[in-house]
């Protein structure tokens, strides 16, 4: 449906149609959300990171925890 066709039509319908639009979107989200959700307790390879500050960093590399390149 274009814009124009959707400016053309009574209040009422409009506004019945941008509902229909709003929930459609609502429900596409929360199955993706689902879908991720479900993908992650998979057991597949998770994103876990660990943070070094810059300090502990060069601590690690002086005592050769962390090799240099």
């Amino acid at each position: 449906m274009s814009y124009n066709d959707v400016l053309s039509m009574p209040t009422y319908e409009r506004r019945f149609f941008l509902g229909l639009l709003n929930k459609e979107s609502r429900e596409r989200e929360e199955r993706i959300e689902e879908m991720k959700a479900k993908a992650q307790t998979k057991g597949g390879k998770g994103s876990r990171t660990t943070r070094v500050s810059g300090n502990a960093l060069k601590n690690r590399m002086k005592n050769g925890d962390i090799p240099l390149e």
